[in-house]
């Protein structure tokens, strides 16, 4: 095994600064994605969502403020026995607002969109189907031969395709998007929307793509994924979060992408 030369992020640190953030923020769309990252590492997401407050916020269609956050609180509903009805009332809810082409967009009046779709199906792989998968295909595709192509929505489109069950061996667009990704990675080890975008690396973007990337991990070079673990560990912030605009967002799927980098990396 090769040896790991970058320096680990603090993770412990991370973790308390995030759960932290996601007992006092106010909204609990903003907490939902950080509640959701920590319950999959482990953390009770009862004692970070209570069922009263998805009980009050929900509303009465069976969503909550829109695609994302719906999504995010039906993932954490299905993982309580006490909380199925209001992810079954969710789903419910996501079925109708999905538009006529299949994808879904941030609300029922947006278009479909491919971050909003990608995530929705690998979280909430029950809903995906070969329309939705053939629209996520289709629509990366026009992207992927755009001028501008941005790293997020190839890791989207991974993350999507992966949890439906599709193989690299069904879709050549797979192994297509692995090599355009691998060569998105900045100089430093991170990632931006595209490589030397005038922002630079950033915590969102290498999150996300961490993810994208690791969906199949027998494409994966072990370097690209160490070199992006680096850059986390070089720009984590004294606290244990990193530094975006929407912290606890940009924090979240940094956390996210390190936690499975790290799974990675130790096997």
């Amino acid at each position: 095994m090769m040896k790991f030369t970058h320096k680990y992020p603090e993770l412990s640190l991370a973790t308390m600064a995030l759960i932290k953030w996601a007992k006092y923020a106010p909204e609990i769309g903003r907490r939902a994605l950080p509640a959701y990252v920590l319950c999959r590492n482990g953390t009770q997401s009862e004692s970070l969502i209570s069922e009263q407050e998805i009980r009050e916020s929900q509303h009465s269609d069976g969503g909550w403020c829109n695609v994302n956050e719906t999504v995010l609180l039906s993932a954490i509903c299905r993982s309580r026995s006490s909380t199925k009805g209001y992810y079954l009332a969710a789903l419910n809810w996501l079925r109708k607002i999905r538009h006529e082409d299949a994808g879904w967009g941030v609300t029922n009046r947006d278009i479909s969109r491919i971050p909003v779709t990608g995530l929705l199906l690998h979280l909430l792989p029950e809903l995906s189907g070969p329309k939705a998968i053939n629209w996520l295909k289709s629509e990366w595709r026009k992207d992927f031969s755009s001028d501008t192509k941005l790293s997020y929505k190839g890791a989207f489109f991974l993350l999507g395709l992966k949890a439906s069950g599709v193989s690299v061996n069904d879709c050549p667009l797979i192994s297509e998007t692995y090599s355009f990704l691998k060569n998105e990675q900045n100089d430093d080890g991170g990632f931006g929307p595209w490589r030397d975008h005038p922002i630079g690396s950033e915590p969102w973007s290498t999150g996300v793509v961490l993810l994208g990337l690791l969906a199949y991990p027998e494409l994966t070079k072990r370097k690209v994924i160490e070199d992006a673990v680096g850059w986390l560990a070089k720009n984590q912030l004294p606290n244990g979060l990193w530094p975006y605009h929407y912290i606890d967002e940009g924090s979240a799927y940094a956390y996210w992408g390190l936690v499975e980098a790290l799974k990675y990396l130790k096997r």
